[in-house]
């Protein structure tokens, strides 16, 4: 693995984050740092109607957060799904379990979906997984995910469960439109194929409740602790497999794996009471067989003596407690450490910065803590403190030093992955560690010196999270990187924090939200005279969605363009994509209030505007931007009656918008096709706008107006499509609105079905 570079110095504040020459970051709202950023296409686009809708309506924003050589580099690599995890190694042999097993195959077979559930320590993952083994044999058709997360305090929520399970499942991801999509999309992975999908260390049914529960052709393994809580126990129709305390005999006989049998027979009495008292739940008894392989010159009934004086559910902490003593001081040292650290799991790289040593060094001392059981090994050569270890520990004298080695380590290496993305490289790296970086940035207390690592890592969870579409980590890191800035006094990025927050909502449609984000960036810096471009151009576009104030609008795109440094090619690419968006506006308004010869001369101008958009665009390299032009200049053809030279231009950006990775854009211009469609073409346009709903954000305009079309291509969906795009103008409700949203709000309620279906499809 490539070696990262020393660290930079702490980037340039909001200021002066406008790049100096093509090779640095394109000034962009929102992006912090002179060599990272994002592209993000605001999701404003108030698509054209079908054409049963007598007046068209288009809106546009096209504002970018481009940064030319990240751009330029996901040009050149196609986005690959990551590979599938197969499951762990089967426990041979699995002993007192064989019942079990045969159980979790056989409702697996009737069911589909089945629970292993059980306490910690009792065995649920070495059962499910020897279930797993003896279902499906073949390592190609495993697929297996660990659940647990970064914050042992808290657990994984539902959508990020959903984001592990669908790439595990070597999905692509994108904006998750609801829990029942992602269940089709599991289902459609899993059906006919005879693949095995174990889902281990599930601790709240909620997190799995989303799941098919029968796949024909495959099984669904659940296996964990579930807690069961008023809201969230497992449903009486689920199959559930619960195992229990071995049997005495079956806990010697574990014990015999470990030990030589003629020591176990020395003293058949002390051998009975340590089998009925400590040997009764795997994880102990292995952990007994362990200490006592490390001493044979104890005898197991000076040991029995010696668990007895203690509570039974400290057994393990008691073992560990012995264990610790045998392992060098080094390693324990590095137990305290890891103890300590909020993060959950490290690997060696992690674990040599938290001890100050070589990577080396660090994997020595993890592997002798593992073999006493003081931790465990997860994915990727990753260890996890085991809870009763920590109970043990004495806290770490040196830890915070310690801490801000950790903190700078991973952002030199968030820092140089994500300059390499989509590199596979990078894209293994940060699909392994963006929960690590996430749990750094929500640090509740930043020390002084982690500004510059925080920011950084920031940056690069930004860079990354948009190239997956993941827009709700997107925004946790925003808010996380605000809470830093703010507690550590620092209103530059405090205010580019709140300018990704604000388009961000804007993404999802979030009009209310962004204007407060804004708002609240505008406040930090000076007079509207010396505000940085970004801001310029954000509120440009909160303007667009909040209402028709086109001179405003006007106002806010020529301020832009005075901030933008002379040679910034793709920030003027961007102002002129901006200016055409708000020439097609202006158009669209002229044309609803009947103005249509006006209406006419300004979609002219705007063609005008982005031709000329798109020469600067293939100039600068920026195919995102290449993408959104070709996306308006195909409106601006359907516009003016060039259907041939639109349908032409919509393909040429779907496939500029598949070679970015923005699958939102690609579903925006499903609705546009689908709104090309003749009345001839229902179930097409229906099948196309199921598809760009899949990835759509749930609330927005576009979303609203792909309801609308498939209300009219499919009418027996018509009141449940017209009930669902109302929902997605919520948003707007209370607060002011473009004209095109109160005209689509109206529409849905026309179309809306009185009682229920409207007739069939032909």
């Amino acid at each position: 693995m490539s070696r990262p570079r020393k660290p930079r110095p702490r980037p340039a504040r909001l200021r002066s984050v406008l790049p100096r020459n093509r090779k640095e970051l394109v000034a962009v709202a929102a992006t912090f740092g002179p060599s990272l950023g994002g592209t993000i296409l605001l999701e404003l686009a108030f698509n054209g109607l079908l054409p049963l809708i007598p007046v068209g309506l288009v809106i546009g924003t096209a504002l970018f957060l481009i940064s030319t050589r990240w751009l330029r580099t996901r040009e050149k690599v196609s986005p690959r799904p990551p590979m599938p995890q197969h499951l762990p190694p089967r426990v041979d042999p699995l002993i007192g379990r064989d019942a079990e097993v045969s159980d979790v195959v056989e409702r697996a077979l009737e069911r589909g979906l089945v629970v292993v559930r059980g306490v910690a320590g009792i065995g649920t993952s070495a059962l499910a997984i020897n279930a797993g083994w003896k279902l499906v044999r073949q390592t190609d058709r495993q697929y297996y995910a660990d659940l647990r997360g970064q914050d042992r305090g808290e657990p994984e929520d539902t959508t990020s469960v959903i984001e592990r399970v669908l790439r595990t499942l070597g999905l692509p991801l994108g904006p998750i439109e609801s829990a029942d999509v992602a269940a089709q999309d599991v289902f459609a992975v899993l059906r006919d194929t005879g693949r095995v999908l174990l889902l281990d260390n599930v601790e709240r049914w909620s997190q799995v409740a989303w799941l098919p529960r029968h796949v024909p052709g495959s099984w669904i393994i659940v296996a964990g602790d579930l807690k069961a809580g008023a809201d969230d126990a497992v449903p009486t129709d689920v199959a559930v497999v619960q195992p229990g305390p071995l049997d005495p005999d079956d806990g010697v006989a574990l014990l015999r794996t470990q030990i030589a049998a003629d020591r176990i027979e020395a003293d058949p009495a002390a051998t009975a009471r340590l089998a009925g008292l400590f040997l009764r739940r795997p994880a102990i008894a292995v952990g007994i067989g362990r200490w006592l392989g490390d001493n044979p010159q104890v005898p197991i009934a000076a040991l029995v003596a010696d668990l007895e004086q203690g509570p039974q559910d400290h057994t393990l902490q008691v073992l560990l407690a012995k264990q610790l003593r045998r392992v060098r001081p080094a390693a324990r040292r590095l137990l305290a450490l890891l103890a300590r650290a909020p993060i959950a799991e490290l690997g060696g790289d992690g674990a040599a910065a938290l001890a100050g040593g070589s990577e080396r060094d660090a994997e020595q001392a993890m592997e002798e803590l593992n073999q006493h059981g003081l931790v465990e090994k997860v994915r990727e050569s990753r260890v996890r403190v085991v809870d009763a270890a920590r109970a043990i520990v004495t806290p770490p004298d040196d830890w915070e030093a310690a801490w801000q080695r950790l903190v700078e380590r991973f952002a030199d290496r968030a820092d140089f992955f994500a300059e390499r993305l989509p590199q596979d490289e990078a894209r293994d790296w940060f699909g392994i560690e963006d929960k690590a970086l996430l749990r750094i940035l929500k640090t509740r207390r930043p020390a002084s010196w982690a500004a510059g690592p925080l920011w950084r890592i920031a940056d690069a969870l930004e860079v990354w999270f948009l190239l997956e579409q993941r827009h709700k980590e997107r925004r946790e890191t925003a808010r996380a990187l605000a809470y830093a800035a703010k507690a550590l006094g620092d209103a530059d990025v405090w205010a580019t924090a709140e300018l990704r927050l604000c388009l961000i909502a804007l993404v999802l449609g979030e009009p209310r939200v962004a204007q407060q984000h804004l708002d609240t960036a505008a406040g930090l810096q000076d007079r509207v005279e010396s505000w940085p471009a970004q801001i310029h151009l954000a509120r440009a576009a909160t303007l667009l969605a909040t209402g028709d104030e086109f001179a405003a609008v006007e106002a806010s795109l020529v301020r832009y363009g005075q901030a933008l440094p002379s040679g910034d090619t793709a920030g003027q690419a961007i102002r002129w994509i901006n200016m055409a968006v708000l020439q097609i506006r202006r158009g669209q308004v002229r044309g609803f209030e009947g103005g249509t010869d006006e209406a006419n001369r300004l979609y002219a101008d705007a063609l005008a505007t982005l031709v000329q958009a798109l020469g600067i665009a293939r100039e600068a390299g920026d195919v995102h931007a290449e993408a959104h032009t070709r996306e308006l200049l195909a409106l601006v053809h359907w516009y003016i009656g060039w259907a041939r030279d639109a349908a032409s231009d919509w393909k040429k950006a779907v496939q500029l918008y598949a070679r970015s990775g923005d699958t939102i854009g690609r579903a925006r211009c499903q609705v546009h096709q689908a709104a090309a469609l003749p009345e001839t073409s229902r179930r097409e346009a229906a099948r196309l706008l199921r598809s760009a709903l899949r990835r759509l954000p749930a609330t927005g305009v576009t979303t609203a107006l792909a309801r609308l079309h498939l209300a009219s291509a499919d009418p027996r969906s018509a009141l449940a499509q017209c009930e669902k795009g109302l929902a997605a103008l919520a948003p707007w409700d209370g607060i002011a609105e473009p004209l095109q949203v109160t005209e689509i709000r109206r529409r849905l309620l026309d179309v809306r079905p009185a009682g229920g279906p409207a007739g069939t499809l032909p």
